[in-house]
């Protein structure tokens, strides 16, 4: 093993050790303002597996767990705040928030506002369409529901979805704030499917087994680039902060472990 593996698994796991006392620090507070001691994260619960309330209202997810890794290693308590996905950037311009971790895809437009630091998933060619038990019957691709009589898609509100389903403008985009209300929607007949990222739609298959799935592939102009953690580009000392600790995790297996967890099930 190098030197510097060592000192990278070493950081890990001492930054392990440091969650568990940061656990009882964490707060979900929107109107904790930035500080020295304090590391604000912004995201939107119901989102699943990235975040999403428990039965007794605690946010939890692969993200939380994510910034909990992240405050340890810059020693800082960490405060969540919930807010609404399409106002996210906006608060991060304006210094409301010193970080975004929600499943944010990285996308050409994205990093023309905000810097941002990889931090899941490899470039996405694709989405996925979820039915509810069956396919209707000549629908083959994205295109074909607009043929059907009611050619309604949920999406999530501000998520890349939403504006991918703009470039068919025979189909309706109907939004929600969470990912399961954009599900039980279609499970009541309201909406023909579902849009969504390809990790989203596996972890709603594990979720409910009944569901179909349906690659829609994408054009290159539209790739998405992963997932990625948001940082003000006015910020160049917490980009470069959060770009090592990620590089840590990422060799220590820390990061590994949490994908696991929140994407495949394992505990």
């Amino acid at each position: 093993m190098s030197t510097l593996f060592k000192k990278i698994s070493l950081a890990a796991l001492a930054a392990v050790a440091v969650i568990g006392s940061f656990a009882m620090n964490i707060f979900q507070n929107n109107d904790e303002q930035p500080s020295a001691d304090t590391l604000i994260v912004g995201l939107q619960s119901g989102y699943p597996p990235f975040e999403y309330m428990d039965k007794d209202g605690n946010i939890i997810g692969f993200d939380p767990d994510v910034a909990k890794l992240i405050a340890a290693q810059l020693g800082k308590k960490l405060v969540i705040k919930d807010m609404e996905f399409e106002g996210e950037i906006l608060s991060l311009k304006q210094g409301k928030i010193d970080l975004i971790i929600s499943g944010m895809n990285i996308t050409q437009s994205r990093q023309k506002e905000i810097l941002m630091v990889p931090y899941h998933g490899e470039d996405d060619k694709s989405m996925t369409l979820i039915f509810w038990k069956e396919i209707p019957e000549g629908v083959h691709s994205l295109q074909d529901i607009a043929s059907l009589p009611n050619p309604i898609v949920s999406v999530e509100t501000g998520a890349i979805p939403e504006e991918y389903i703009s470039k068919y403008p025979k189909i309706q985009a109907k939004s929600f704030q969470d990912a399961l209300s954009s599900l039980m929607d279609v499970k009541y007949g309201k909406s023909v499917a579902n849009l969504v990222e390809p990790d989203v739609a596996e972890y709603l298959k594990m979720q409910h087994p009944e569901i179909k799935l349906m690659d829609v592939p994408l054009a290159e102009d539209v790739y998405v680039l992963g997932f990625g953690i948001g940082i003000n580009k006015q910020n160049q000392i917490l980009y470069q902060q959060i770009q090592k600790i990620i590089q840590e995790v990422r060799a220590s297996g820390e990061l590994k472990k949490l994908e696991d967890k929140w994407f495949k099930g394992a505990e």
